[in-house]
């Protein structure tokens, strides 16, 4: 590879790619559509990471054919480029090992990586990376393949040097909260097992693009011009071939082996595409128009020592998306007027910092990380949240999701846990007052009675005592010490108020003494 190492490589879709799987894994109780988000996001890495295989392979045969041709010039680079495939394979091997590991754990002996059955499971990964060391061990791995990277790129690479950094960082955190969380820590503690296993495919994908990275690095370093290769590969590396519909697709094509004296003249469709200086490569943009899968194709037109036009011909496809988002709300499916109801909102490739966000009916309030509290209202009006994201510097509008506002579900009264039936005396007579809470209610909602009466049949005549606030008043309790068995006991006209500042009145409820 004669042209100067370029960042733009298939790395970056994968590191957009993973914003769906930082924010939504912040969320405590994921969504399922979140976890089949992940799922995806998992597969997509797995693709890229056979296509970057593929094309790490291409490299190793033409190392393989130089050094067969000329073994003074190119056998110790392919001796070095050997190197980098071991210790290549032997990590990536070792984080499936992994991989493989953590779901068995929790899926069973027949568990398989490609088909996780617990995807929810919040306990496995974290108990044999966090507290087996294994996510230890494994960032002592990588930081060993990094130096070994490293070491075969000459110092003044200073880009690539960076890039491989980069992407191979295994450093803590920034402190969060007066507390600093190791490495391990912030991949593998407190998410979703599916959220874990794509992380997971990510490093891996890292390694795949590294040693990408290195193995061309050192190709170029092979004199290009003296053609002792079998063929000439024509390269396209894009910024990302995972596009929004609308947004611009750039990608840059080249040879991979070039004669720096020679311009290459590079064509797709037709036309001439304008060269980056210093790089002998050509620079295609287009605009992202259909939805799916976009293929382009071209010729290089190159002339070989002998001064003869050769042409190489090329294609390639990307990935047009319809601009997408995620609305989760975390704690079930409605808002409900009066409370601070928790969402998490995220855009696949769009970071939190860029994700703007409004609503009808009621404010949304942002917090950390891509989460929000919404209040509404009004019952009974939809809420509608519009997330609008900062692209190529236009904030553009992105998509809504529309949400049911409900009242809080009235509480029920209660005196010694029940609410009706059979009370006996001696029961009846060791409670304080009244209570009332709403039964299998997810929020933290509050009522507190504030007036209640208590009412029998005595003598034929019917005697109501009332008090205010929630405890039995001295007049309630001789009302109750002279009831016989088999008399009726209600308490009624139950007013309660509520930590929303709604007022309630509540059924009554009756007992019959014991």
């Amino acid at each position: 590879m004669g042209t100067k190492y370029c960042p733009e490589a298939p790395r970056q879709r994968m590191i957009s790619l993973m914003y769906l799987v930082l924010t939504a894994m912040l969320a405590l109780n994921v969504d399922k559509s979140v976890l089949d988000a992940f799922v995806m996001v998992n597969h997509n890495f797995m693709q890229t990471i056979e296509s970057s295989i593929a094309k790490n392979q291409r490299v190793y045969d033409e190392f393989s054919n130089a050094a067969k041709e000329n073994p003074k010039k190119a056998g110790e680079l392919n001796n070095s480029v050997l190197k980098v495939k071991t210790s290549s394979d032997s990590l990536y091997h070792y984080i499936h090992s992994l991989k493989e590991m953590i779901v068995k754990a929790a899926d069973g002996p027949n568990g398989n990586v490609d088909n996780v059955i617990s995807q929810d499971d919040l306990n496995y990964a974290a108990e044999l990376m966090i507290n087996k060391k294994n996510g230890l061990a494994l960032k002592k791995a990588i930081e060993n393949y990094r130096k070994s990277l490293i070491s075969l790129v000459d110092t003044t690479n200073t880009e690539l040097i960076a890039s491989i950094n980069k992407s191979l960082d295994t450093s803590n955190p920034p402190p969060k909260q007066g507390q600093t969380p190791s490495w391990e820590s912030s991949k593998f503690e407190g998410y979703p097992l599916i959220a874990v296993i794509t992380l997971m495919s990510k490093i891996q994908s890292d390694v795949r693009n590294a040693e990408s990275d290195v193995i061309n690095h050192l190709y170029a370093k092979i004199d290009a011009r003296s053609f002792k290769f079998n063929k000439l590969q024509a390269q396209v590396v894009s910024s990302s071939d995972y596009v929004l519909q609308g947004n611009t697709y750039e990608a840059k094509v080249f040879l991979s082996a070039i004669d720096t004296t020679v311009t290459p003249t590079i064509t797709i469709g037709g036309s001439t595409l304008p060269m980056i200086p210093g790089e002998n490569a050509g620079l295609y943009k287009t605009i992202a128009g259909k939805e799916g899968k976009t293929e382009f194709r071209g010729q290089i037109n190159y002339k070989n020592p002998s001064g003869v036009i050769v042409n190489y011909a090329f294609k390639h496809e990307y990935e047009v998306a319809k601009p997408s988002m995620t609305v989760s709300p975390t704690k079930m499916n409605v808002f409900y007027a009066g409370l601070a109801n928790p969402v998490s909102i995220s855009v696949p490739g769009i970071s939190a910092t860029n994700t703007k966000v409004s609503i009808t009916n009621g404010t949304i309030e942002p917090g950390p990380d891509g989460n929000y509290l919404v209040r509404p209202d009004k019952v009974g009006v939809k809420s509608i949240i519009t997330v609008r994201a900062l692209i190529d510097g236009t904030l553009k509008e992105i998509g809504s999701a529309d949400f049911r506002v409900k009242k809080v579900p009235d509480p029920v009264a209660s005196v010694a846990n029940k609410t009706d039936g059979v009370i006996a005396r001696s029961e009846l007579e060791a409670q304080q007052g009244v209570l009332a809470k709403i039964p299998e209610f997810d929020f933290e909602m509050n009522f507190t009675v504030t007036s209640f009466v208590v009412s029998t049949t005595k003598a034929g005549f019917i005697q109501d005592r009332p008090t205010k606030g929630n405890r039995f008043s001295q007049e309630q309790r001789d009302l109750m010490k002279g009831l016989a068995s088999g008399s009726r006991l209600y308490i009624e006209s139950i007013i309660v108020k509520g930590d929303d500042g709604t007022t309630r009145n509540l059924p009554p409820i009756s007992f019959k003494i014991n």
